[in-house]
C-alpha cells in the first residue's frame, strides 16, 4: 500500500486564506501528468508545469527511478480549498501532500504565513511530492529519512539550508543514524535532520550514492558514519 508523503515544515503553520469556494475547472495534460487548477492559476500553471520539465529528468536519471502511470496534481486556490478537499483529512494545514498516484498542493499564488519561503521555493513544493511519489514506484519501501531527505535535498534545498542554520543549534541535539533509521517519528524535526543527512552523505560520497541508498541502506549502520556524521552536523551548525 502506498505511504501518503507530506511535506512537514519546521516550527511553521500555515496561515487559512479567505478565498471563495472554487472547483478545479481547468486542466492542462503534460507528459508529467494531468494538472487541475482553477482560474485564479491560469497563470501559475505554467511555472509549475516548467518547474516539472526543468527538474525531473534530471533527478529522474539520477535516481535511476521513472513514473510508471500517469500523475494526477490539483493545485487548490487556497489553504481553506485544500483542507476541504485534501486526500488524509490527517494533514490538514500541509502546504502539499502526494500518495497513490495523486498530489495536492496549494497554489504557490496564495498567501501563508512562511515569510521566508519564496514563490520559487513554493513551486518546488510540486517536485518535493514527485520525487516521493517516484520512490513509491520502488519494490522495497527505503526508511523514512530517506525519503523524505531526498525529496528535501531536490526540491527545497535552500530553504532547508537556512531553516537548519536557523534551528539545528536551538534544538541542541544530534541523532544517530541508527535513531533516524529506527525512531524517526521520536525525533525533534526529523524531516530537518533528513535533509542534513543527505546533504552529508553526498558531500562525503557523491551525488551517485543517493540511488544506491534508496534500494540499500544496511552500509550506513555497518560503516558506522556515527562520528562523521556527528562532526558534519556540529561544524556546520553550531
Amino acid at each position: 500500500m502506498k505511504i501518503i508523503n507530506v511535506l512537514i515544515l519546521l516550527f511553521i503553520s500555515l496561515l487559512p486564506c479567505n478565498c471563495s469556494s472554487q472547483t478545479l475547472d481547468y486542466a492542462k495534460e503534460t507528459k508529467f501528468g494531468n494538472f487541475r487548477y482553477c482560474k485564479n492559476d491560469v497563470n501559475t500553471i505554467n511555472d509549475l508545469i516548467n518547474a516539472t520539465e526543468t527538474n525531473l529528468p534530471g533527478i529522474c536519471a539520477e535516481l535511476n527511478l521513472k513514473l510508471n502511470n500517469p500523475i494526477t496534481v490539483e493545485i487548490y486556490p487556497s489553504q481553506e480549498e485544500y483542507n476541504k478537499n485534501i486526500m488524509n483529512p490527517d494533514l490538514r494545514n500541509s502546504p502539499a501532500v502526494s500518495g497513490s498516484g495523486k498530489i495536492q498542493i496549494v497554489s504557490p499564488s496564495a498567501k501563508i504565513k512562511i515569510d521566508s519561503m519564496t514563490y520559487e521555493d513554493r513551486l518546488m513544493l510540486l517536485i518535493h511530492e514527485y520525487v516521493h511519489i517516484l520512490i513509491d514506484n520502488l519494490e522495497k519501501t527505503p526508511p523514512i529519512f530517506i525519503d523524505e531527505g531526498i525529496a528535501s535535498f531536490y526540491s527545497s534545498y535552500g530553504f532547508y539550508k537556512s531553516a537548519a542554520a536557523k534551528y539545528v543549534k536551538q534544538i541542541n541535539f544530534i541523532p544517530s543514524i541508527e535513531q533516524l533509521l529506527e525512531d524517526y517519528n521520536e525525533i525533534t524535526a526529523p524531516d530537518l535532520f533528513s535533509f542534513i543527512f543527505i546533504d552529508f552523505i553526498v558531500k562525503l560520497k557523491g551525488r551517485e550514492i543517493l540511488s544506491e541508498i534508496l534500494r540499500k541502506s544496511d552500509f550506513l549502520v555497518k560503516e558506522d558514519l556515527n562520528l562523521s556524521w556527528k562532526r558534519f552536523v556540529e561544524q556546520n551548525y553550531y
